[in-house]
């Protein structure tokens, strides 16, 4: 009989990936309050910091799974696919109906890119990412401090969801850091 127990499964990667997940959770918790956007944007760019090692870790340590490569995953979409949407619907005021589908075509492409990579990982044995990957978000979430400052139309911002989703989706080739 298999031992199922989650605790047989997890590694010290994954507790990095848990992590970025509970940092995209919390930064949607806090949006949806209404906080200071910059606690939000905070936990978006932590988990980004979290996701950056925990593949280092795993690889290092030779501590890769498959159980840690759906997590990612996973966590992925929480931080860097939802809590961006929904920290753009809640500290935009009023969004027009093109902005809402430019936000939800962000997260069909999001969504679709993750399950490419999931499906056909790194190209060139690891050195390069096909499509832009998710995590690039965080640009997205710090870019809305410098637009928000010099008073110009977030009708920008949402345009940079859209070119975003557009690459993710893409095949463009992107040097993995």
């Amino acid at each position: 009989m298999q031992n199922n127990n989650i605790f047989n499964f997890i590694r010290t990667p994954d507790w990095i990936s848990l992590g970025n997940g509970i940092c995209g959770g919390l930064a949607i918790i806090l949006s949806i309050k209404n906080h200071n956007a910059l606690f939000p944007a905070g936990l978006i760019v932590a988990g980004g910091i979290l996701d950056f090692f925990d593949g280092r870790v795993a690889r290092k340590y030779g501590l890769a799974s498959d159980f840690g490569k759906n997590l990612d995953s996973l966590c992925d979409i929480v931080t860097f696919i939802v809590a961006p949407v929904v920290f753009a619907f809640i500290y935009l005021q009023e969004l027009s109906v093109w902005e809402v589908a430019i936000l939800v075509f962000y997260i069909a492409a999001g969504l679709l890119r993750l399950a490419r990579f999931n499906v056909t990982g790194t190209l060139s044995n690891g050195k390069y990412f096909e499509g832009m990957p998710v995590p690039f978000s965080i640009v997205l979430i710090v870019s809305y401090f410098p637009l928000l400052l010099l008073s110009l139309p977030m009708i920008l911002w949402i345009l940079l969801f859209l070119i975003h989703g557009c690459l993710m989706i893409s095949t463009v080739k992107i040097r993995k850091l």
